[in-house]
């Protein structure tokens, strides 16, 4: 089912149509908004120029937790393997 949602942002209404819930919805457009109120509040940008801005910062975020998401894969992986390791040696020596 797609949820149809108007949004604020910026002050300008938007209408998003999605399968996603209408809270993550406002979630996801109150974090854009914050975003570009933050840089227009610190800087002298206009619209656009704030909104490009917000959305690199929001990119580069997004790309970290990925980053940070795919050094922990990484992590447990070799955590696994070391815990098979380990396991496979005192199996060995419980034999003998």
């Amino acid at each position: 089912m797609l949820n149809r949602v108007i949004v604020t942002i910026d002050g300008f209404d938007y209408t998003v149509i999605s399968e996603d819930e209408e809270a993550h919805i406002r979630r996801s457009a109150e974090l854009v908004d914050q975003s570009i109120q933050e840089i227009k509040r610190s800087s002298t940008l206009a619209s656009l120029p704030a909104a490009v801005l917000a959305a690199m910062n929001i990119a580069d975020k997004y790309y970290r937790v990925v980053d940070s998401g795919d050094g922990l894969r990484a992590q447990i992986k070799d955590y696994a393997e070391e815990c098979a390791r380990l396991r496979a040696e005192l199996a060995r020596l419980k034999r003998n």
